[in-house]
Protein backbone atom coordinates (compact mmCIF):
# COMPACT_ATOMS: atom_id res chain seq x y z
CA UNK A 1 0.00 0.00 0.00
CA UNK A 2 1.09 3.42 -0.95
CA UNK A 3 -0.70 6.29 1.19
CA UNK A 4 0.60 9.85 0.21
CA UNK A 5 1.51 11.95 2.67
CA UNK A 6 -2.10 13.75 2.48
CA UNK A 7 -3.68 10.89 2.70
CA UNK A 8 -2.20 9.16 5.56
CA UNK A 9 -2.68 12.96 7.56
CA UNK A 10 -6.45 12.50 6.49
CA UNK A 11 -6.51 9.08 8.07
CA UNK A 12 -4.70 10.43 11.05
CA UNK A 13 -7.02 13.59 11.66
CA UNK A 14 -10.00 11.34 11.49
CA UNK A 15 -8.47 9.00 14.14
CA UNK A 16 -7.68 11.44 16.38
CA UNK A 17 -10.89 13.47 16.52
CA UNK A 18 -12.67 9.90 16.67
CA UNK A 19 -10.51 8.36 19.96
CA UNK A 20 -10.88 11.70 21.75
CA UNK A 21 -14.77 11.27 21.01
CA UNK A 22 -14.86 7.38 21.53
CA UNK A 23 -12.90 7.59 25.07
CA UNK A 24 -15.04 10.72 25.83
CA UNK A 25 -18.29 8.84 25.17
CA UNK A 26 -17.24 5.67 26.93
CA UNK A 27 -16.12 7.39 30.06
CA UNK A 28 -19.66 9.38 30.73
CA UNK A 29 -21.28 6.47 29.84
CA UNK A 30 -19.34 4.53 33.16
CA UNK A 31 -19.12 7.60 35.29
CA UNK A 32 -21.35 9.82 34.31
CA UNK A 33 -20.98 13.48 31.84
CA UNK A 34 -19.55 15.68 34.35
CA UNK A 35 -17.10 13.08 35.53
CA UNK A 36 -16.56 12.94 31.85
CA UNK A 37 -15.47 16.40 31.50
CA UNK A 38 -13.14 16.83 34.80
CA UNK A 39 -11.28 13.72 32.83
CA UNK A 40 -11.30 15.28 29.57
CA UNK A 41 -10.10 18.25 30.59
CA UNK A 42 -6.72 16.64 32.24
CA UNK A 43 -6.12 14.68 29.53
CA UNK A 44 -6.40 17.39 27.25
CA UNK A 45 -4.11 19.54 29.93
CA UNK A 46 -1.44 16.90 29.59
CA UNK A 47 -1.59 16.52 25.99
CA UNK A 48 -1.20 20.02 25.20
CA UNK A 49 1.83 20.28 27.33
CA UNK A 50 3.60 17.30 25.94
CA UNK A 51 2.88 18.34 22.44
CA UNK A 52 4.21 22.36 23.40
CA UNK A 53 7.04 20.42 24.44
CA UNK A 54 7.84 18.49 21.57
CA UNK A 55 7.24 21.18 19.56
CA UNK A 56 9.92 23.32 21.67
CA UNK A 57 12.84 20.10 21.52
CA UNK A 58 12.19 19.70 17.89
CA UNK A 59 10.99 22.82 15.77
CA UNK A 60 11.18 25.62 17.36
CA UNK A 61 14.10 25.19 20.24
CA UNK A 62 13.86 29.33 21.18
CA UNK A 63 10.06 30.35 21.71
CA UNK A 64 8.87 34.32 21.43
CA UNK A 65 5.69 35.04 22.08
CA UNK A 66 3.40 35.32 20.40
CA UNK A 67 4.54 33.82 17.23
CA UNK A 68 5.97 30.81 18.31
CA UNK A 69 2.39 30.24 20.10
CA UNK A 70 0.91 30.90 16.88
CA UNK A 71 2.96 28.66 15.03
CA UNK A 72 2.11 25.74 17.45
CA UNK A 73 -1.53 26.34 17.47
CA UNK A 74 -1.08 26.32 13.64
CA UNK A 75 1.08 22.91 13.93
CA UNK A 76 -2.26 21.72 16.33
CA UNK A 77 -4.88 22.73 14.36
CA UNK A 78 -3.53 20.70 11.42
CA UNK A 79 -3.34 17.79 13.38
CA UNK A 80 -7.04 18.28 14.89
CA UNK A 81 -8.30 19.22 11.35
CA UNK A 82 -9.44 22.85 12.66
CA UNK A 83 -9.98 25.01 9.52
CA UNK A 84 -11.33 28.15 8.62
CA UNK A 85 -9.54 29.51 11.33
CA UNK A 86 -8.59 33.15 11.43
CA UNK A 87 -5.70 34.71 14.31
CA UNK A 88 -6.15 38.49 14.87
CA UNK A 89 -3.36 40.07 17.29
CA UNK A 90 -3.70 43.97 18.41
CA UNK A 91 -1.15 44.95 20.86
CA UNK A 92 -1.06 41.90 23.51
CA UNK A 93 -4.29 39.96 22.81
CA UNK A 94 -4.97 37.29 20.67
CA UNK A 95 -8.51 36.58 19.06
CA UNK A 96 -8.51 33.34 17.21
CA UNK A 97 -11.58 32.41 15.44
CA UNK A 98 -12.98 28.85 13.84
CA UNK A 99 -16.09 28.21 11.82
CA UNK A 100 -14.30 24.53 11.04
CA UNK A 101 -13.22 21.93 13.82
CA UNK A 102 -13.69 18.34 13.56
CA UNK A 103 -13.81 18.07 17.30
CA UNK A 104 -16.67 20.85 17.53
CA UNK A 105 -18.79 18.72 14.57
CA UNK A 106 -18.38 15.79 16.58
CA UNK A 107 -19.69 17.26 19.99
CA UNK A 108 -22.16 18.29 18.12
CA UNK A 109 -23.04 15.26 16.54
CA UNK A 110 -23.01 13.62 20.00
CA UNK A 111 -25.41 16.33 21.82
CA UNK A 112 -22.56 17.75 24.22
CA UNK A 113 -22.89 21.33 24.09
CA UNK A 114 -19.73 22.98 24.98
CA UNK A 115 -15.93 22.29 24.36
CA UNK A 116 -14.60 25.65 25.28
CA UNK A 117 -13.13 24.82 28.88
CA UNK A 118 -10.81 22.19 27.37
CA UNK A 119 -10.19 24.31 24.49
CA UNK A 120 -8.90 26.99 27.21
CA UNK A 121 -7.06 24.48 29.60
CA UNK A 122 -5.61 22.96 25.88
CA UNK A 123 -4.18 26.49 24.88
CA UNK A 124 -2.73 26.98 28.57
CA UNK A 125 -1.22 23.82 27.73
CA UNK A 126 0.65 24.48 24.84
CA UNK A 127 1.72 27.49 26.53
CA UNK A 128 3.08 25.51 29.23
CA UNK A 129 4.77 23.25 27.46
CA UNK A 130 6.61 25.59 24.86
CA UNK A 131 7.36 28.18 27.58
CA UNK A 132 8.56 25.62 29.59
CA UNK A 133 6.55 27.75 32.65
CA UNK A 134 3.12 29.16 33.44
CA UNK A 135 2.13 32.18 31.36
CA UNK A 136 1.31 35.30 32.43
CA UNK A 137 -1.80 35.27 30.15
CA UNK A 138 -5.77 35.13 30.49
CA UNK A 139 -8.13 32.78 28.06
CA UNK A 140 -11.49 33.31 27.53
CA UNK A 141 -13.26 31.23 25.21
CA UNK A 142 -16.24 33.72 24.06
CA UNK A 143 -18.37 32.12 21.67
CA UNK A 144 -19.30 28.44 20.40
CA UNK A 145 -20.72 26.99 17.34
CA UNK A 146 -22.21 24.75 19.73
CA UNK A 147 -24.32 26.99 21.08
CA UNK A 148 -25.25 29.16 18.15
CA UNK A 149 -22.37 31.75 17.64
CA UNK A 150 -21.03 32.01 13.89
CA UNK A 151 -17.56 30.93 15.39
CA UNK A 152 -16.04 29.51 18.36
CA UNK A 153 -13.55 32.31 19.76
CA UNK A 154 -10.98 32.49 21.58
CA UNK A 155 -9.44 35.62 23.55
CA UNK A 156 -6.08 35.33 24.89
CA UNK A 157 -4.84 38.32 26.53
CA UNK A 158 -1.03 38.90 28.40
CA UNK A 159 -1.82 40.07 31.58
CA UNK A 160 0.56 43.13 33.43
CA UNK A 161 0.59 43.53 37.29
CA UNK A 162 0.80 47.08 38.36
Amino acid sequence: MNLSADRFLEIAQYSIVRLDGAWFLALAAKLGKEKAWEMDIEAWKQFSYLFGKKIRKEIIPNPVWPGSFLDTLDILSKVLKIEGRKTKVEGDTITIQAVDCEIQKAIAKAGIADCGIVTVHTYQGLMRGLFEREMDVLVRHTKNLNQGDDCCEVIISKQFHR
